[in-house]
């Protein structure tokens, strides 16, 4: 039985991430309506702890899990490792004897326990003391009804991290930072508010530059290595680059006598197309952006890998392309529209983002629903593109480790 994780980011104030939150269902259908909660649970232990590595999905964060009533108060929570994990209670357990002497226990074990969802019930008062995370809905409570919970609560809330969920936009995440919230969790990262047109930033510009010029139908060699020539650090990348390069296919390295232009046609079209995506799309990344270029990866790799192996029309390259810039709006807080007419991309990558259409489009959807845990779209976007469902779960588990890799 194919098993399917999905990850959420959590972060701080300062946008870094810091955990990540793990859903696992044993299938595709949307939340499973006849699976208990403990078997899900039990599953991605399984899963996650005892059979995949933990670092193939959260790399050196920390994984916040949800445990269901009944696993908690049957001591099934303390076989993970508690420097690795937060312990989740979800919002519809019974906050009776039973499970507060388990919470004491695990409190006394040296455990993370967070309150998901917390409902801000004076039956929970006497769990607070144990608990470190308190998770609020933001969309299930209004900002009032937080605000005044914490006002009347301020003296015992004073050690405790608020966790504020399922935030939306930047103006949600500024409210409940200057409330003095510790931690976020939602999609509003990847959905930031253009408020004005803006100009490409130099060192963009100039990467896109060299973007257009790989790109172009006929690669004008020499004036890729001018462009190169004119910026050191592209010249320490490209070389670098290059060596690997050629280390991997003959075992030698012997590029450091080599023109920038020789380099660039030794290279070739896919090599170079593959390094500048890469190149400018770590320059445009910053500490606020950090995520979304991990996501970013993450995309490009699972596009490239699903066309590869399902032997799509599609162009692998241009797939990974695809998902590569498909936060690029959100990175620059500049419409893909501006963005897209000022470098040159394939047809079908232009087609996908701004136009939402084609099968690129498709594995798109596809991914971004795989990342936001819309397990019926998954299923929907998976039969369309006549992918079986463990071909999906294994190249999200493969993308990101390359994603984590990349990066570190």
């Amino acid at each position: 039985m194919d098993s399917f994780v999905a990850r959420q980011p959590i972060f701080d104030r300062d946008l870094h991430t810091v955990a990540y939150e793990l859903l696992f269902r044993s299938g595709m259908n949307n939340y499973f309506p006849n699976v208990p909660a403990d078997y899900a649970t039990s599953q991605m232990i399984s899963d996650q702890f005892l059979g995949i590595p933990t670092f193939r999905f959260v790399g050196e964060n920390i994984s916040y899990i949800n445990f269901p009533y009944q696993m908690i108060v049957q001591g099934m929570a303390d076989i993970l490792p508690r420097e690795r994990v937060v312990i989740e209670i979800l919002e519809d357990a019974v906050p009776d004897d039973a499970l507060f002497e388990a919470v004491r226990y695990l409190f006394a074990s040296g455990y993370t326990l967070a309150l998901d969802d917390f409902a801000m019930d004076e039956a929970w008062d006497r769990f607070l003391p144990y608990i470190t995370i308190l998770k609020f809905d933001v969309k299930a409570n209004s900002f009032e009804e937080i605000n005044g919970f914490l006002k009347r609560h301020a003296l015992q809330l004073k050690t405790k991290n608020l966790l504020a969920e399922k935030i939306e936009t930047y103006d949600e995440f500024k409210q409940y930072k200057d409330q003095g919230f510790h931690l976020f969790q939602g999609y509003f990262y990847s959905k930031p508010e253009i408020i004005q047109s803006k100009r490409l930033p130099h060192k963009a510009a100039h990467l896109f530059q060299l973007m257009s010029e790989v790109n172009a139908p006929e690669l004008d060699f020499d004036k890729i290595g001018r462009i190169l020539e004119h910026d050191l650090s592209l010249t320490y990348k490209i070389l670098k680059y290059a060596k690997n390069i050629v280390h991997r296919v003959s075992g030698i390295s012997a590029v450091d006598n080599l023109t920038l232009k020789k380099i660039a046609i030794y290279l070739g079209r896919s090599e170079l197309t593959r390094f500048v995506s890469l190149v400018c799309l770590a320059n445009l990344s910053n500490k606020d952006t950090n995520e979304l270029y991990h996501l970013s990866l993450s995309r490009a790799k699972f596009c490239e890998i699903i066309v590869a192996r399902t032997h799509s029309t599609c162009c692998a390259q241009e797939a990974f392309l695809c998902g590569l810039f498909s936060l690029l709006d959100a990175m620059l807080e500049i419409p893909l529209e501006e963005i897209f007419e000022q470098i040159t991309l394939p047809l079908s990558v232009r087609n996908a983002l701004v136009h939402k259409q084609g099968t690129l489009y498709d594995l798109l959807s596809l991914v971004q629903s795989y990342e936001r845990r819309e397990w019926e779209a998954v299923q929907q976007q998976a039969k369309k593109l006549n992918i079986p469902g463990w071909e999906a779960v294994d190249a999200m588990g493969e993308a990101l480790a390359w994603a984590d890799a990349t990066v570190s």
